[in-house]
């Protein structure tokens, strides 16, 4: 079975495949360059601090991400950033006025404008002072990295050493196969559907539309190569995708025009 769609994950990749694509726009980097060079020595060190901070292993991410909520609904006294170790953010305001400006200016008209590429501005900090190392994440661990409820608890198979002893592993990994499968069968009744295949060309077909001004049509003709492919049939299908596309990252198409 291909992987599912948790809403809240796949527009976080949908909203990355498009700020990846505005990183590699000259015209945007430039003045993206401009509002961050005079706090660049800030940044470095919130990034190296709040790497410290969730490194050390007191707080998960998801803890963390219930603390503000909690902290932001005045259901806990306690901010879960020190206001003593992070104090000196406060001079980030103007760094902060001029992303959401610049994410104003470039039609990234969402309430996760600014900090998206606040975050963004971070993950390139420290990887401009870091070399990470990609590592596998146990799957036991991921309840742990994803700030969200899963849909299910975990699925927990316990094999006796009988089991290998007396039926060999082809009949044990047989009936593993079947609860797995029951399983993911009951997370599908849970509403997630398959993950979209096409995110990053739709995220291209959006911001080609928004921001380099093309019509559907146009975007049809560059994408259909083959003889005979219908482009007006093929505009459709790109109107569509955008459409969607725009509704996924929560963008209302109406405040871009």
């Amino acid at each position: 079975m291909p992987k599912l769609s948790y809403p809240k994950i796949t527009k976080g990749d949908a909203i990355t495949a498009l700020l990846k694509i505005y990183r590699k726009e000259p015209d945007f980097m430039t003045e993206l360059e401009k509002i961050r060079q005079p706090y660049l020595v800030i940044l470095s060190k919130f990034a190296k601090d709040a790497f410290a901070f969730f490194n050390d292993g007191t707080m998960s991410p998801a803890e963390y991400y219930q603390a503000v909520i909690d902290y932001n609904k005045g259901e806990s006294q306690k901010d879960p950033f020190s206001a003593e170790q992070f104090g000196y953010l406060s001079q980030l305001q103007p760094y902060f006025d001029g992303l959401s400006g610049l994410a104003y200016k470039w039609k990234l008209r969402a309430p996760w404008g600014d900090m998206a590429l606040f975050w963004l501005d971070l993950i390139e900090v420290l990887g401009a002072q870091w070399v990470f190392k990609e590592q596998d994440i146990p799957l036991e661990n991921l309840d742990l990295l994803y700030p969200w409820s899963p849909p299910l608890p975990p699925l927990e198979i316990k094999i006796p050493a009988w089991a290998i002893i007396l039926f060999g592993r082809e009949p044990v990994q047989a009936e593993i196969t079947k609860k797995l499968r029951k399983y993911e069968d009951e997370i599908k009744d849970k509403g997630l559907r398959e993950y979209p295949s096409a995110l990053d060309k739709h995220a291209r077909w959006w911001f080609e539309h928004y921001i380099h001004h093309k019509t559907y049509d146009e975007i049809a003709e560059d994408e259909v190569y083959t003889p005979g492919g219908s482009v007006i049939s093929y505009a459709k299908n790109v109107g569509t995708a955008v459409r969607k596309f725009s509704r996924l990252i929560g963008i209302d198409p109406k405040v871009l025009k």
